[in-house]
Parts: structure tokens; sequence; C-alpha cells
């Protein structure tokens, strides 16, 4: 069996559980925007997190005991954790903004703030070739919003672009911290401070949600327990550049339920914004394998 940095190579496998991970993922953006109709996003983070730090708490605690939630990088995880709760905080707005289908396009440039970013913070600059990509990819960016200042919600455009922005950051975080911290410690004290914020915050935005509400919110929990899963587990199985085309499923996911729930029916721009985005992500990712079965063959 082919090894990916020593581990298993499955790349049906990975693929199958990202798939599995971006349907959720959908579902998860869909509800959220539901339930943002009556309830507030702090308190649909809060039941989230509340429904989750439990299990999570007691799976580290009888894999690896009181040592597994021992840290020496107190500063990088409040980092990290400040730019998880920024991300959803932003993209979650973004969603009760604009249509879903937009939200989730703009959303879909993180890879290329990653991109752009991974120069100046982790001193793997863009080539030419990349930047190239970058500069189509936000120009599907635009596309998607097509800026008009008396039409266009520029809250919700800016809060999408922002939360793209701090994904990227995260991501980049979560590289930095990777080599030395478990992923299921980095996950729980993310959880554990959104659970302890927006706990603090229920003090004054409390409201007694409907039985109906309250399945949703933990349904969104439970939902995104097991996208996170799916999609870090998806990873272990298939390389970066077999995962990364599967990712962009979501956008057709986010027509779907925006056009279903939502009746949200996109133009033609913006789906022609969409493919251009995807496009530009799409061949980023396919520069990767490249360069990849490059280095490998040279050696």
């Amino acid at each position: 069996m082919k090894l990916i940095h020593g581990r298993a190579n499955k790349p049906l496998f990975g693929a199958a559980l990202a798939l599995s991970a971006m349907s959720l993922f959908s579902i998860q953006d869909a509800l959220v925007k539901l339930l943002a109709v009556d309830h507030s996003l702090l308190q649909i983070l809060f039941v989230r997190s509340a429904t989750v730090i439990l299990p999570l708490f007691l799976f580290i605690y009888f894999k690896q005991g009181w040592d597994g939630f021992k840290t020496e990088r107190k500063k990088e995880h409040g980092i990290r954790v400040f730019y998880n709760l920024m991300a959803f905080i932003s993209y979650y707005f973004a969603i009760t903004r604009l249509p879903l289908a937009t939200a989730t396009a703009i959303g879909l440039s993180t890879p290329l703030f990653l991109t752009a970013l991974s120069g100046p913070l982790l001193g793997e600059p863009a080539d030419l070739k990349r930047k190239g990509l970058l500069v189509v990819g936000f120009i599907g960016v635009l596309v998607v919003i097509q800026p008009d200042f008396e039409r266009t919600d520029w809250l919700g455009v800016v809060a999408a672009i922002f939360g793209a922005l701090m994904f990227a950051m995260l991501a980049i975080q979560n590289r930095k911290m990777s080599a030395t911290e478990d992923t299921n410690v980095m996950v729980f004290y993310g959880v554990a401070t959104f659970f302890i914020i927006t706990g603090m915050s229920m003090t004054v935005l409390w409201e007694i949600p409907s039985p109906k509400s309250l399945m949703i919110m933990v349904g969104v929990g439970v939902n995104t327990f097991l996208a996170q899963y799916c999609i870090v587990h998806a990873y272990k199985y298939a390389a970066v550049y077999t995962i990364a085309p599967i990712e962009y499923v979501i956008i057709l996911r986010a027509l779907f339920f925006g056009w279903v729930l939502f009746r949200e029916v996109p133009s033609w721009i913006m789906l022609l914004g969409c493919v251009v985005i995807v496009s530009s992500g799409l061949m980023l990712a396919f520069v990767e394998k490249v360069e990849h079965s490059n280095s490998h063959s040279d050696r």
C-alpha cells in the first residue's frame, strides 16, 4: 500500500470522506441560515459548542487521560482560537445577509488567500503561475459580488471576504501547530473557547427556543462535529490535490439548498463567477499535483 507522508494512501476512501464532509457542511450552512431568522448567531454557536464539547472531552480523556489536554503552546492556541472564532462568526453572519450560494462562492476564495499568504507567513512564496491563478480567482470573486454601490449588501460581502481570510489564517496556524500539537486537542480548545465566550453572552442574548429550533441547533452541532471528523480524516487517506477538487462540490449543494429552501435563484453572471473561482482553485490543485509528482520522480 502506498503512503502519503507515512500515512495510508486510500484515495477513494479519502474522496468519499471529503464528499461526506462537503454534504454535511452544506446542510450546516442551510440550517444556520434558517435558524438566524429568529435566533442570534451567538446563541446558535453556543448550542453548537455545548453539543460538541462533552463528547470531544470524553474522547480525548479516555484516549489519553489528562495528559491529552496538556500543551506548551498556549499563545499559539490563543491565536488559533481567535482566527477560528472570527472565521465562523463572519461566515455565518454573511450567510444571514447574502444568498447562500453567493456567501459560499466568496468563501471558496479561502484557498486563494491561503496561497497568497503562504509566502510572507510560511516562507513559501507563490510562483508566477500561482500568482496568475490568484488574479483570475479574485476576478471571479468580483464577478460573484457584482459590485453595485446601491444594491450590493456590502456588510454581508465584507463579512464573507473577511471570513474567507480568517479561514486562510486558521489553516496557516493549523499548519504551524500540527507538527507538535494533536488535532483533537486543537479542536477541543477551539470548541471550549466558543463555549465560554458565547456562554458569557447568553446572560443577555439567550431566548428560549422552541423544541423544533433547539433540535435544529443541536443538529448543527452534531453536523459540524461529523463534518470536521470527515474532512480531517479525508486528508489522512488522500493527498491534498485529490481532496481539493471535491471540496468545490459545496457550491452545487449551496445552489440547491438556496433554491429549494430560500427561493434564491442565481443570475448567470453569478454562476459565471462561481465557475471562474472553482476553475482557478482546481488549477492551483493541479499545479500542486504536478509539482508533487515531479519532486518524487526526481528522487
